[in-house]
């Protein structure tokens, strides 16, 4: 492992510009475009990779894999949010929707491309890319000791990988997309939960400085929607396309309080 002899500190520059309108005294709209550009990102290339055309010979022969950390990687960040903050009918909170795309040829420092001698392929979706994002919180309201929050969130179509499952490149990481074809090029399925929070203050005595017992309970995912996080992208595989892991299922928690 080395550094590249020209490594840098990698740099982000990142701007927004946003409008507020008030609607009336208790509802706000506001619309925010946001970008970012990063640029000399980290990312790692074997520089002792077997040579084109055929692949089949590293040039140096004593040695392996010789991984050199480069900072030659670059992203770049659009989003544009409307916002709407206050009571609107019966609903008190805030809502978001979110339109966004990002673009990089790197994933880090551990990342490695493709093929170590042609990077045309690497721009593209990054593996965080969400599209679209909306979301939604009421915050706490209290009804005599009662108290109660809300939240949903929802993100649709993340990026997936096609790998073509073979080593073409004879690097040892086989992840070698079809000629022709960026990486993540292909969409998995949205993200949806809702989260929720009741609890409940019972006081011992009168007064703000009497003791108290808070308990409270919050769900996770309530609805116990199935959140897929990782598909298989190998096109030779029999279950090419099919989710292989989710997140977390419906999760309930307890707490309690005293105050004295």
């Amino acid at each position: 492992m080395q550094l590249a002899p020209d490594v840098r500190i990698p740099q982000t520059v990142q701007y927004s510009a946003g409008v507020d309108h008030q609607l009336h005294k208790s509802t706000t709209v506001s619309l925010t475009y946001t970008g970012a550009r990063g640029h000399h990102l980290f990312r790692s290339r074997d520089i002792n990779a077997p040579l084109p055309p055929l692949y089949l010979a590293r040039p140096d022969s004593e040695f392996g894999a010789i991984r050199q950390v480069e900072s030659a990687g670059r992203q770049n960040s659009d989003s544009m949010s409307v916002t709407l903050r206050g009571r609107v009918t019966r609903f008190n909170g805030q809502m978001q929707y979110t339109l966004s795309r990002v673009d990089n040829d790197t994933n880090g420092v551990a990342w490695f491309p493709a093929n170590d001698y042609d990077l045309s392929g690497e721009w593209a979706r990054a593996d965080f890319d969400r599209r679209h994002r909306v979301s939604a919180v009421r915050p706490d309201e209290r009804r005599q000791g009662d108290r109660s929050r809300c939240r949903i969130d929802a993100q649709f179509r993340r990026a997936v990988l096609a790998t073509l499952g073979a080593d073409v490149y004879n690097n040892g990481r086989g992840r070698a997309w079809p000629a022709g074809v960026a990486r993540n090029t292909l969409e998995g399925d949205g993200y949806a939960s809702l989260d929720l929070r009741a609890s409940r203050e019972v006081k011992f005595g009168t007064g703000k400085e009497a003791p108290s017992m808070t308990f409270g309970v919050d769900a996770f995912n309530l609805l116990n929607r199935v959140n897929y996080s990782s598909y298989v992208g190998t096109l030779s595989s029999p279950l090419f396309g099919q989710p292989v892991s989710a997140r977390a299922p419906r999760q309930l928690q307890f707490s309690g309080r005293f105050k004295f």
